[in-house]
């Protein structure tokens, strides 16, 4: 899980001891406060007439100390509410910006719940952060509740409240040009754990506040390693992560990651971005690479608490994996045109139908909207489904070079071509007789940025409207979703 710092932040950071207060009681006086809110609106209209909308008010305090001899400590207070705005129906409601209480949900056959919906717009608060970080030299120390941010373990900062950690990371740069982190994370709050981009879809019982172990909090509770002892969410030892980030190569930056589910999957991960300045014209292109190797069960298989009889029966109780993407673009006078490809392999016998899951949360596609709705997100929409060539056209302009400062526009164009031999074959992510082979999506954004001209004040909208090629004889799953978003920062 790389530290949210970029490594210009570590560097800072390291060399900030020399700041360093000279007591307890200064270093608790100079401190600082600082915080954000932030409101949200989502409306999706979907052709069926289902449509849901939410509007709430995200709100972020945060203490930090003065460092004393290198150390510091932070605390922060995440709350969303929806001010009474919201219907009262809870099925007509985006309830991923809130609790999202799951005991309250409707469940299928297997005991998942149906949807992410159904909680209405529970209001909630949750000590996300509360840490003390540390610099010794060239290394960086952080332990106790925070934010992470790595391609694949992510806190996916875009609703209200985002994910958060209970963790212990170091970050390390004595070696030149190179950024070594490992990070080890037992227990997790936030939205994702209760939106159906883990494995077995939401996890049950779980809410948005709570911070339960990694296994529960990704549905992998009750799953059985070699000895049969993971039957609790005590039995999972959390999540481990090893990355190494490398820039002594002018232009290159070059990642390697490995992530280790304990009892649950081996994923490592390789990505490698290059930037060239010819002129005018910067010019850009990326690879990545990651595989999912389930080392529950019998360290090939997985026996999942309450989907695993009925798959193991159909024969599919494995997670492999295979996700591969390129991107190339080239930026000019404000302007930049991105084009993208990824392919997940399917895999004959995967759970999660052939495709990727994000145990952890975190989406590192670069064919993927702005804002990954529930709607669009680690499901048939997604180019993490097994057996799906995905593909992306974007563009990009930045209107200050037209004299409207602060403002940027942008369109994409995304399609989606599944194997339905993977999309509509049962499993833990939802088993749809309607699986659709082809998704054409549109999106469209603006940003500004100093609304108003209030430093830390910000804002945008999106637009995505997706067409799915759907079955004959069955219901519409074409769908519009419109957001808007305003920070302000203090």
């Amino acid at each position: 899980m790389k530290t949210r710092l970029s490594i210009g932040g570590v560097a800072f950071l390291i060399g900030s001891a020399a700041f360093s207060a000279d007591s307890l009681v200064s270093a608790l006086n100079e401190g600082h406060f600082s915080g954000g809110v932030r409101a949200l609106y989502a409306q999706t209209y979907n052709d069926v007439g289902d449509d849901r909308y939410g509007t709430g008010i995200g709100l972020r305090l945060s203490y930090e100390t003065a460092s004393l001899y290198g150390v510091q400590a932070k605390v922060t207070m995440f709350s969303a509410s929806g001010l009474g705005l919201n219907s009262g129906n809870p099925n007509e409601v985006e309830s991923i910006f809130f609790e999202n209480d799951q005991s309250k949900q409707s469940r299928d056959a297997f005991g998942r719940v149906n949807t992410v919906y159904g909680s209405g717009a529970d209001s909630y608060a949750v000590l996300g952060e509360a840490y003390l970080k540390a610099t010794f030299g060239k290394t960086f120390i952080q332990i106790g509740r925070m934010m992470v941010d790595a391609p694949f373990a992510s806190s996916h900062d875009i609703y209200l409240v985002p994910n958060t950690f209970e963790a212990a990371q170091i970050v390390n740069v004595n070696i030149p040009d190179m950024t070594l982190v490992l990070s080890h994370a037992t227990r997790m709050s936030g939205p994702d754990m209760v939106q159906s981009n883990s494995f077995a879809g939401s996890s049950q019982n779980v809410k948005a506040s709570d911070f339960v172990s990694i296994s529960r909090a990704s549905s992998f509770e009750g799953l059985a390693d070699g000895d049969g002892d993971l039957t609790t969410e005590k039995d999972n030892a959390g999540a481990t992560v090893a990355g190494a980030i490398y820039t002594g190569i002018s232009g290159l930056i070059l990642q390697g990651w490995f992530y280790r589910v304990w009892d649950v999957m081996d994923m490592p991960h390789l990505q490698a971005d290059y930037h060239l300045k010819a002129a005018d014209t910067d010019l850009f292109a990326g690879v990545q690479w990651a595989s999912q190797k389930a080392i529950g069960g019998t360290k090939d298989t997985l026996a999942h608490p309450v989907a695993g009889s009925p798959l193991i029966a159909l024969g599919i109780d494995n997670i492999d994996a295979y996700h591969y993407e390129a991107k190339m673009g080239v930026s000019y006078a404000g302007a930049t045109l991105t084009a993208a490809y990824a392919n997940t392999r399917g895999v004959s016998g995967n759970a999660a139908r052939g495709g990727f899951v994000s145990p952890v949360g975190g989406n590192a596609s670069w064919v993927r909207t702005r804002y990954q709705s529930p709607h669009f997100g680690f499901t048939d929409t997604s180019c993490y489904t097994g057996g799906t060539d995905a593909y992306s056209l974007g563009a990009e302009y930045d209107f200050g070079y037209a004299g409207l400062e602060g403002l940027k526009g942008g369109l994409k164009y995304l399609f989606f071509n599944r194997d339905n031999q993977y999309s509509s074959s049962p499993g833990l992510l939802y088993y749809k007789p309607n699986a659709y082979q082809d998704t054409n999506a549109i999106e469209a954004s603006l940003d500004y940025e100093k609304l108003f001209g209030v430093k830390g004040f910000d804002g945008g909208i999106t637009l995505l409207s997706v067409d799915n090629d759907d079955a004959a004889g069955n219901a519409s799953t074409d769908h519009i979703d419109l957001r808007v978003a305003l920070n302000l920062m203090f």
